[in-house]
């Protein structure tokens, strides 16, 4: 069966790049964030909620990590594929390569993976883990 997966395609912006002209590093975690959230919301899905109670409820990371293969630089188109790779009672696992366009030809430039975790949140700001939604379940099922 097909793992669930979304595709994302942006430029890279010149604020993105650092002194030398390259993409910075940390523009790929904040692009792995940005495909996740607009997956959530092609899904019909909020990352946040104010649940009852006054708890919050999202999704913060549990861990991350990039590899860099390939420089990018301002004006590069580039595809995001995010797949999903786990799924637990209260986390989510997914898998990101970062593809150029160059001459019409994707090429890989990083890979990365990212783990959440659904949380409620207090009005004091302390954190639990607990079940994900019922809803996010179902949006995330694997296709036939």
């Amino acid at each position: 069966m097909p793992r669930p997966s979304f595709t994302l395609t942006r430029r890279v912006e010149f604020h993105e790049t650092d002194a030398a002209g390259l993409m910075h590093f940390s523009n790929f975690y904040r692009w792995m964030e940005v495909c996740e959230h607009e997956w959530f919301r092609t899904l019909g899905l909020e990352i946040m909620s104010d649940g009852t109670a006054g708890h919050r409820r999202g999704w913060p990371r549990r861990d991350s990590s990039c590899t860099h293969l390939r420089p990018l630089r301002c004006g590069d188109l580039v595809r995001i594929r995010a797949t999903l790779e786990e799924v637990s009672d209260s986390s989510l696992a997914y898998g990101f390569i970062f593809e150029k366009d160059r001459a019409g030809r994707w090429t890989e430039v990083a890979r990365g993976r990212m783990t959440t975790v659904h949380v409620r949140q207090d009005r004091a700001g302390r954190m639990e883990s607990e079940p994900m939604p019922p809803t996010v379940r179902a949006a995330f099922a694997p296709t036939s």
